[in-house]
């Protein structure tokens, strides 16, 4: 059985020197990777972020420009219904002159009798 070359100390001391070297070198290339990835990871969030709030954003301008077009719809339909309730009064005002007139002045004097101080 062959038997293995002997090394000298100095031999392993160099090549023991020449590994911590080289894992040294590892430890400061794997520490700058994982800095550069930490950053990219930070900068990605960031962007998704970003991202998420324009969207955030984007629905809420939709859901406002929803909400005055609905409120719009809404004025438009009361403004018919108080046009229209306004001609029915004014037809009956025309028809009946006299008794709205004096239907009025009923009114305003319960009015008066319920809001006076006597």
């Amino acid at each position: 059985m062959p038997t293995a070359p002997k090394t000298t100390d100095a031999t392993s001391n160099t090549t023991g020197n020449e590994e911590l070297a080289a894992i040294k070198q590892d430890m400061h290339q794997l520490k700058a990777d994982l800095a550069e990835l930490l950053t990219a990871m930070k900068t990605r969030g960031q962007n998704k972020a970003e991202a998420l709030g324009q969207d955030a954003i984007n629905t809420l301008h939709d859901a406002i420009n929803t909400l005055n077009q609905r409120v719009n719809a809404a004025k438009e339909g009361v403004s018919e219904k108080t046009r229209a309730t306004v001609d029915q009064a004014e037809q009956v005002i025309e028809r009946h002159p006299v008794a709205s007139l004096l239907t009025a002045f009923g009114i305003g004097f319960v009015l008066a009798k319920l809001f006076s101080k006597n």
